[in-house]
This record gives C-alpha cells, structure tokens and sequence, in this order.
C-alpha cells in the first residue's frame, strides 16, 4: 500500500497548518513537530488554525512518548493455545480473518462487532465502518459517540447538524460564556487560553456550572454547584429569569423559530427562590447570571461530559434560541469534545446507527448513496452501541475486531467483562503497547502512534486537517488504516484496494455531504472547515452553521418543553468524576487523591492527607484525602482514570468513604 508516509512536500505557509502533524490527544486540535535541532529532541508547536501563536500545552509536549515507549509492539502476535507468540502479518491476519468467518458462518454476520477509535484518523474509522456494513452489519461504534451522544443528538435534531456551531475564533466574540460541565481551562488549555481567556480580560462574563470548583472557575465570575443532576433545572430557571427580564430577541425568535409561547408559558413552573433551593445554589448569583445573559449581545454555551444529557441539552439550545445566540458571531453552542478525532469518527459514521455524514440508517436515500459507491447493500437495522456490544462479549457476540481501544476497562464489573472477553471465539486488537484488552485478544496486530499516520482528522470546531507523520512505526507495526483495509480486502474483495489514505478520503467526501468540495490535495495548503460553502469570503469554510436557516424541515428551530427531573436523593456521598485531562496513558501525570467537603471530612473523622478507602458496593480505590470546599457537600470528587473501578459499578451511585 503505498501514501501511507507522505508527509506532504513541506510547502511553506504554517500559519494555515500545512507544517508538522496534529497533537494526538484532545479535540482541539493544535498542530507540532518533532525538533532534533542541536543534538536534543524535542517537541515544537507549529502555527495552525486551533494554536494560531504555535503554543502547546503539557499534554502535547508529550506527543511522541508513544512513539519512543519501550514497551512498544513491532511484530504480530496469535494465541495458538497459551500464550501469545510472534507470527508472520500474513499468518497473522489469516488467523483473524479465518476467526471472523467462522463466527459469521455459524451464527450470522450480527455476531460480529467492529469497534472504532476516536484518535484514530477519519479515514481508519470509515473504512472500518464500511467493512462491518460491506459484510451486512451495523454493529460498529467508538466510545466517543457515547461521550457526547446527548449534546450532539439534541444539536442534530433540533439545528440540523450534530457539531460545534460556531469556530471556536468566532465564539471568542461573545459577551457572555456558559461552561456547563467541563473544565475546559484544563482540558482544553490551549484553546481556552486563547479564546476565553482573552475575552474575559477583554469585560465578557465567564460562568461555570459545575459542582467542583476547579481550573475554569478560578477565571469565572460567577460560579454555580448545583445537585449533581440538576443542570437542566438551572439552565431553565435562567431562561425563564431571561424572558422575565425582557432579554428575549423577539425579531429572531419570530423570524427563526417555532414554539415560542408555548416553551414560555412553561416557564411559568420555575421559581427562583424554590429552584435554587432544590439545586442548592445562591439565588442571588442565580439573578446576577440572569441579568447578564439577558443583557448581552451574544451568548455562547460549551458542555462537557458532565453536563451531557439531553434535558440539560435541550434547555441551553432553548436559552440560545430565546436570545438569538445561534446563526451569526459570537455566540452558539460549543461541544467540549476530548479525544483528538472525536468529530471526525462520528463524521464517518462509525456508529451504529448513522451512516457518514450524519445519516441515519434508516435513510433510504443515504444507502442508495452508499450502495451505489460500495457496490454492496447497506443494512438498515441499527446496529448495537459498544455498550450493548460489549455486554454481548461471548454471547450475542463471537467475534470482535477492536482498532485501538481499550474496552477491557470501561464502566462495568471487571470480573465479569473479562470472562466475556475470555468467551469470545475471536479478538482481534490493534493497539501500540501490550493493555488489558490485548491480554485477552486472540490475535494482536501492532499499530502505529498518532504521531505516525497520515491521514485527517476533524478538530471540535469542525477543522478538517491533514496529518504529516514526522516519525515512522517501529519493527513491522503498520497503520490502522493499513491494517483495515488487508483485513477488508480478505473479508469482502473489492473496495479497500485503496492507495493510501488520500483515495479513503476522495471516496468519503463522495458519499459524506458535509465534506461535498472538499479534496486531500486541498488540505495540502491549508484546513477547511466542514461543510464547504462556495465563494471567495468562505475559503476556509463556514466559520458558523445556520446563517442562513436552520438545517430543518421548515428552516426554523423548534422550542422545546424541558421537565427538570428531581435531584438523585442518596444515602452517602455522591461520585463526581473529573474528566481524564493530564492522563492521556502517562502514568502518574494526575491528581489521584479524593477530594472531600470539609462538613463531610468530620462527619466521617478525616483530615487532609489521611489515607481513605473510597468504595461503591464490592468496588474499591485507596487514596488520599484533599479536604476543601471546591467540592460541594454531599459529593466527593475523583479523577476519571481513578475512579474507573468505582465507575464500573454505576455511574452517580453513592460512594462510602472511611479511613484505611
């Protein structure tokens, strides 16, 4: 397979990304490079659309760490009986592709699961997709749909696309920010630093929804901690203070949308003094947010996985509506996502139930597209989520073919997931270094680093940009791209005899309509944002979504009721996890103590830095003690990577927390 290390032909112009290759860590998407000048190696930021000043973050110092790791795979590996040994690629892949055929012979082609990575390239995760649909399947997912399933759903059902409205230079425009669980100044430091920050310092207000008190709120103004499961209650009391106070824009809510009266006569349920008692929250700085959004000219709202669920969802885009915060500078609806290519493996439809470019399955026309292209029928059943795939490890599932993920941990019992892994009559993984899940795996087939694939990848904002791999895999590790696709071509023939990850491309932008226009030569010169508009002032793409209408039947955005639920009553204390900011697989690189309110710390005889065991039924993590009030009463607060065993029992249940 030959375009698989093209590194492009060093064209000058960095400013528009055409040097180095993108940080393979979170969304934002910041370009680098690997410097070997005066005998050191280091890592260097390069000028790009998401890091315009060529600033990295910590995190993308550390870019190449898994591209030098000792630990690295370099040659295929096949369980014959025991252990794992070294084979041949050919042997290799004979063995899984022979796995795959006997599970789909015996028990038909929906034993088979097919699980994506969202750091993967978008070429990767749409030849994946197309092999488990060529082979008559839509059981095929990566965890990042999961992540933000509920942000992005409502956005496509509501506005038309399921993506960050506006670029992220745009929204640095606003006049009021919104960051609705997330700590996106940790998560996302580069982009916060030069977006947020600079409008703050600039006289924009910076609110921050979040029961723990972390590295955003230190720049916000106003901080509200509501009861966990209490944003949605919150967003619709401001809204309801906001149309109270006259702050509605009534020429774009009559011109653009549908539903108005009936959304506010809704309202008329909230109550500030009741609703902040129930979320536990000042009423007075309730007011004092309201006043603000009411007053600003443009608002802008960012959700990470702590405010992701669909009521909180649906009450934001309905608080952008009332204010006109949608369709223009300045404002819209930004999804925090955190993995490098988070968008782009949504975009490529390696999910169970879209096809790429967002349709649904279900769509007729959208398989035609595909058929046409394919030359192979499309299945129109839904497939199953990694979740429900996962859970069917050795039952409804035979055969797993997992592209650099890691599902051995994830939110479930331990014990009972490995016995599913155990179970399956085959797994094949592609993965960089030995993990948990390559230590159930029937065949192990060694992958490159982010840092070693060509390709693209579509940033949180909608950046479509190429990716120049400054370093080479080691021993006989290939691409995930390569490995697919020699998979592909033995499990369906035709139709993954692609040159590299440029004729990938060409053919996802044929049958994806948000990437219609846009061409790999293109991305030579410059990134593009998605979708592709013509004319001379667009050359780089909309910097928003719905100028002009909304990407709905009738071009208007809908109202919609939102019932708050009542908060989760529980006995003990409340889990909060922290996003996996500063881990991204560095050992040690996080905060790992629990973090505790200072009223719950004596109720329970603790004191900062004792030794604590935090346990969720049979589930347990000893840690350290932080005693603060940046945690609210009633909940303790974890980082995710920490509290992965607790989190396999269940999300939001209470935890117990005593002394070692």
């Amino acid at each position: 397979m030959t375009g698989e290390g093209d590194h492009g032909d060093g064209t000058e112009g960095s400013r528009n990304g055409t040097d180095g290759t993108v940080c393979p860590f979170c969304a934002v998407g910041c370009r680098l490079d690997r410097d070997t000048g005066n005998g050191a190696e280091r890592v260097t930021g390069r000028e790009g659309p998401a890091n315009p000043d060529g600033r990295l973050c910590e995190q993308g110092l550390h870019a190449f760490d898994a591209s030098t790791d000792e630990h690295r795979l370099t040659r295929p590996l096949v369980r014959p009986d025991g252990d794992l040994e070294p084979v041949s690629w050919e042997r290799a892949l004979d063995r899984a592709v022979s796995g795959f055929e006997r599970v789909h012979e015996r028990r038909g082609v929906d034993a088979l699961a097919f699980l994506g990575a969202p750091r993967c390239p978008t070429e990767t995760n749409y030849a994946l997709g197309k092999l488990a649909r060529t082979l008559g399947t839509n059981n095929v997912d990566n965890r990042a749909r999961g992540c933000h399933v509920a942000a992005s759903r409502t956005l496509e059902s509501r506005l038309g696309w399921g993506a960050t409205t506006n670029s992220l230079d745009d929204v640095g425009g606003a006049d009021v920010f919104l960051v609705v669980g997330a700590n996106p100044a940790a998560r996302q430091p580069v982009a916060f630093d030069s977006v947020v920050r600079p409008a703050v310092n600039r006289g924009a207000t910076l609110v921050h929804v979040d029961p723990h008190r972390n590295e955003t709120t230190r720049l916000a103004d106003d901080h509200l901690a509501p009861r966990p499961g209490t944003d949605a209650l919150v967003v619709s009391l401001l809204a309801a203070l906001v149309v109270e106070s006259g702050g509605v824009d009534r020429a774009f809510v009559e011109q653009r949308t549908t539903g108005f009266e009936r959304w506010r006569a809704s309202l008329r349920e909230r109550d500030l003094a009741t609703d902040a008692a129930t979320a536990d929250i000042d009423r007075d700085t309730v007011a004092t947010v309201a006043e603000a959004l009411a007053a600003a000219d443009g608002v802008a709202v960012a959700t990470g996985t702590g405010g992701d669920d669909s009521e909180t969802a649906d009450a934001l885009v309905n608080l952008l509506l009332a204010t006109g915060s949608l369709g223009r500078p300045g404002c819209g609806f930004v999804v925090l996502r955190g993995l490098a290519n988070e968008q782009g493996a949504v975009d490529a439809g390696c999910v169970p139930d879209r096809l790429p470019g967002h349709r649904p399955v279900t769509d007729g026309s959208a398989r035609e597209r595909l058929a046409d292209e394919w030359g192979q029928p499309v299945p129109e059943t839904p497939g199953k989520t990694e979740d429900e795939l996962v859970d069917g490890f050795g039952d409804d599932i035979g055969a797993a073919l997992v592209v650099g993920e890691n599902p051995a941990v994830s939110k479930r019992d331990a014990d009972a997931l490995a016995a599913g892994l155990d179970a399956l009559d085959t797994l094949v993984v592609t993965e960089l270094s030995p993990s948990e899940t390559t230590a159930h795996a029937d065949v192990v087939l060694p992958a490159a680093a982010g840092v070693e694939r060509a390709g693209t990848v579509t940033n949180l904002d909608r950046q479509v940009q190429r990716l120049r791999p400054p370093a080479t895999p080691p021993g006989d590790a290939r691409t995930d791209f390569e490995i697919v696709c020699a998979l592909g071509r033995r499990l369906v023939g035709d139709g993954f005899d692609f040159g590299g990850p440029n004729e990938a491309f060409a053919e996802f932008t044929r049958v994806a309509p948000p990437y219609a226009g846009l061409s790999y030569e293109a991305l030579e010169t410059g990134s593009h944002r998605w979708p592709v508009s013509p004319g001379p002032d667009r050359a780089g793409g909309d910097p928003f979504l719905y100028a002009d209408g909304f990407d709905t039947s009738d071009g208007r955005a809908a109202f919609v009721t939102v019932t708050p639920g009542e908060p989760a009553l529980v006995d003990g204390l409340r889990l909060v996890t922290g996003d996996r900011a500063g881990s991204f697989g560095r050992d040690g690189a996080v905060d790992g103590s629990v973090t505790v309110h200072p009223v719950d710390a004596r109720a329970r005889d603790l004191a900062d830095g004792d030794r604590v065991v935090v346990s969720a039924g049979d589930a347990t993590v000893e840690t350290t003690a932080t005693v603060s009030d940046a945690i609210r009463r009633g909940t303790v607060h974890l980082h995710a990577s920490v509290a992965d065993p607790l989190v396999r029992r269940g999300d939001g249940r209470p935890v117990e927390l005593r002394p070692v």
